[in-house]
């Protein structure tokens, strides 16, 4: 089975882009990934990176959303109106008859084999499993009913969108006109509000945040998506005295070195963090 990734991005963020894309290859063959994007991210960069995901089974697509669409969306200095690209899943649903997909924020690093939830989650009474967002959880929100999750990782399932049955892009676009003057955290509670009482929780090792980094003294449960949650990422010149976020800021560090060539070359799972009994 060829699963399907989305992320979205702008010309800015392929430095993360790459990471998460190398790592993902790392773990993983017989994919499509799709990456949404507003037409600042050039064909020869998908081109260019095409052999390697062939390489692994795969393929990479761009896909142009007119920026105009996102212009009644609200940016502020943390969220860019481009993180609302993934309202747009379901213009990509003809590409696949398939109806698993995973959307993947584009700072994380994949430490394993992401797929496993589709092969033991019950998506017959729910179209999407996420993971408790720790921060939110923690500090409140004032429009908090109930578990709120990050949505940064995805899994969805999107039969009856495919199938016709209801209009996720266009449902979204509702909410938000109705939510637009209440929201503190964009998309993210607008997906939260849109899936509420109708979402699975996943296990947090397949959406590792950093609030989970900093709370725990070691990395024994062996997290397989990574996510650098917050203002401040592994690139930008940090250093933390938690041992388990240095190992994560290192990790992608490591990505970022790497070739493709060699990424590639390797066998599937060759590089894989083990911070086990770590101490913070």
């Amino acid at each position: 089975m060829k699963y399907n990734v989305i992320m979205a991005s702008d010309a800015n963020y392929l430095p993360y882009v790459e990471i998460t894309l190398k790592s993902l290859l790392m773990h993983h063959e017989n994919l499509s990934v799709f990456i949404l994007h507003t037409g600042d991210i050039s064909e020869s960069w998908q081109n260019d990176l095409q052999p390697y995901f062939a390489k692994r089974y795969s393929t990479l697509q761009l896909v142009h959303i007119d920026k105009s669409e996102l212009s009644s969306f609200s940016a502020n200095n943390y969220i860019t109106s481009a993180t609302y690209l993934r309202f747009y899943i379901d213009c990509l649903l003809h590409y696949s008859d398939i109806p698993y997909w995973i959307y993947l924020d584009c700072d994380i690093v994949i430490n394993g084999n992401i797929m496993l939830p589709f092969e033991c989650l019950d998506f017959s009474r729910h179209s999407l499993a996420a993971v408790l967002d720790p921060y939110v959880t923690r500090i409140g929100h004032p429009y908090q009913d109930g578990d709120y999750f990050n949505a940064g990782v995805l899994y969805l399932n999107m039969e009856k969108y495919r199938l016709g049955i209801s209009s996720f892009s266009k449902e979204l676009f509702e909410l938000h006109e109705k939510l637009k003057e209440r929201l503190i955290y964009g998309d993210q509670d607008i997906l939260n509000y849109y899936f509420k009482d109708r979402w699975i929780p996943l296990d947090k090792r397949y959406n590792f945040q950093l609030d989970h980094m900093i709370s725990i003294n070691s990395l024994d449960i062996s997290p397989v998506i990574l996510h650098f949650t917050g203002p401040h990422k592994p690139l930008d010149n940090i250093f933390s005295e938690n041992a388990c976020v240095n190992a994560v800021i290192s990790l992608f560090r490591l990505y970022a070195s790497i070739s493709w060539q060699d990424i590639c070359s390797l066998p599937l799972g060759t590089v894989r963090a083990n911070w086990t009994n770590q101490e913070r």
